[in-house]
């Protein structure tokens, strides 16, 4: 008896932690990083609370992206010809604009809106593709994610094939060669705060 009582404990425990490691795949987890989104937007309607679901909004993506690996991979080699300072102050302006860039997108989503198509892993590093349906198009939106103690946090987002880090950087470094990485600083701030 006691060994049948072990052994059940030993399946429940074990299938226990399956089911736990199972919420912790990559499409998982952008599965509900999706549907806390569109809970929040179906919980807080309306325009006179737009502030309330951005903040949020805000607490859910800023879990799931890496935004400091994002803001090195959009920097690409300037990265480190920059001071710790300037790194720093960098990845705060970033976040934001890429924050407020995905939030936009993010308040027009919905139950349904969203399907997981396909994920491919080679650890560190995983591919969750998703198709995402507005009113009568389709169109591709892949996260690109990278596994770090444990999590997977996202690093780049494809729309319709376009990375959004691989277009930053491009943007980036023609501003670097013109105006240096202070001018590039001094558009980015505009950026963020014409965008309140």
């Amino acid at each position: 008896m006691r060994n049948l009582l072990k052994i059940l404990l030993f399946s429940m425990f074990f299938s226990l932690n399956l089911s736990a490691e199972g919420l912790k795949t990559p499409d998982s987890l952008i599965e509900q990083t999706v549907e806390k989104i569109v809970q929040i937007n179906e919980e807080i309607p309306g325009k006179e609370n737009s502030a309330l679901r951005r903040t949020k909004m805000m607490s859910v993506i800023e879990h799931r992206f890496n935004f400091e690996e994002m803001s090195k991979r959009s920097l690409g080699a300037h990265w480190k010809a920059i001071s710790e300072a300037e790194q720093s102050e960098f990845v705060g302006v970033f976040s934001e604009l890429l924050a407020k860039t995905y939030l936009d997108k993010l308040d027009q989503l919905r139950s349904g809106m969203v399907n997981i198509a396909d994920t491919k892993i080679r650890e560190p590093k995983a591919l969750v593709k998703t198709m995402v349906k507005f009113d009568d198009t389709k169109f591709p939106l892949d996260y690109k994610m990278v596994k770090q103690s444990g999590d997977w946090k996202v690093y780049d987002v494809v729309i319709e094939n376009i990375g959004l880090v691989s277009n930053y950087r491009s943007e980036f470094a023609g501003i670097i060669r013109k105006d240096q990485f202070a001018g590039l600083m001094e558009k980015l701030r505009k950026k963020v705060t014409t965008n309140h």
